[in-house]
């Protein structure tokens, strides 16, 4: 058994390097199919953890109208707090809204300049965090159709609301676009591949049929092919990962990887990643290179 596998992959071995060129075009095309769908993984991974680290730090602003007293302001705190869902909800003056402000343009004096400081115009409000993110809407509607109503002037649930929604429509652009690009190119694998071995049946097509005609079964004539079809895949997915991890060390690594970080704060391309997508190209690799393999000798070997 040992030595007829030795003799399959001599064989297949072989005939990638025969086949030259056109070998070096079926790895080239699979490895661009490749490199799609790992962009497609990485940035799916990307927006996935970009919407839950704005999820997780997103809370609503609830501005109140200025005739609110701070006695109405903190019993509308209250009845927030009661809410199902609700995990804090934090009272700021307008004193405190202006220090605040004035603090985060402490570098801007264009800005400090013209804001006066005896006038205040910021109004007080209500910052609300909720255990999930995704009750935020129902605490602000059971809020403004509460008896306090008429103290919010308004929210900034829209903005919020609208930041997420443009993560989750960029997500699913990227994901259609790419799913369609690495489509087409996966089926150009498969055709080029289908080609490549067909081409190499009709170069050997007198040494088949000797086989034949000596008893070879058709499954011992075709693994040769079958296993020149993994090389394709094998050889591609190793180019594509030394691809994926230079653009990576190269680029996104020095510029945006504190960015790339999950809610933990951990860096969310570790090694696993990376050995979970060398796994899935390469399966994905596998299962283009072979069956198209077996597709042409199947088509020939029916003759």
């Amino acid at each position: 058994m040992l030595v007829f596998w030795q003799r399959i992959w001599r064989s297949a071995w072989n005939g990638f390097r025969r086949n030259g060129w056109l070998s070096l075009a079926a790895v080239f095309i699979m490895a661009q199919a490749l490199l799609i769908v790992s962009i497609l993984v990485s940035l799916n991974i990307v927006i996935s953890a970009s919407i839950q680290s704005v999820n997780e730090r997103i809370d609503v602003a609830v501005f109140l109208k200025d005739t609110a007293t701070q006695e109405q302001a903190l019993g509308l705190k209250s009845e927030v707090e009661s809410y199902a869902g609700v995990k804090q909800v934090v009272y700021v003056s307008p004193q405190e809204a202006l220090e605040k402000f004035l603090e985060e343009n402490r570098n801007r004096t264009v800005i400090r300049d013209v804001v006066p400081t005896d006038d205040n115009f910021l109004p007080a409000s209500l910052e609300i965090k909720a255990e999930d993110p995704s009750v935020i809407s129902g605490v602000v509607e059971k809020m403004l159709n509460g008896p306090n109503a008429s103290l919010v002037s308004e929210t900034s649930l829209e903005d919020n609301q609208n930041l997420i929604d443009r993560l989750r429509s960029l997500g699913s652009f990227i994901q259609n676009a790419s799913l369609v690009l690495a489509g087409i190119l996966i089926v150009l694998a498969l055709l080029i591949i289908f080609n490549t071995i067909r081409i190499t049946i009709f170069t050997r097509r007198r040494e088949i049929e000797i086989m034949k005609l000596v008893g070879a079964t058709d499954w011992y004539i075709r693994w040769p092919f079958i296993i020149e079809g993994s090389i394709y895949a094998i050889v591609a997915t190793i180019l594509t990962m030394a691809v994926v991890m230079a653009l990576y060390f190269s680029f996104v690594a020095p510029l945006a990887e504190a960015q790339l970080v999950n809610s933990d704060g951990k860096t969310i391309f570790t090694p696993v990643f990376f050995a979970l997508l060398a796994a899935l190209q390469l399966v994905v690799a596998l299962v283009v290179g072979m069956s198209s393999s077996y597709w042409a000798t199947k088509k020939h070997l029916s003759r």
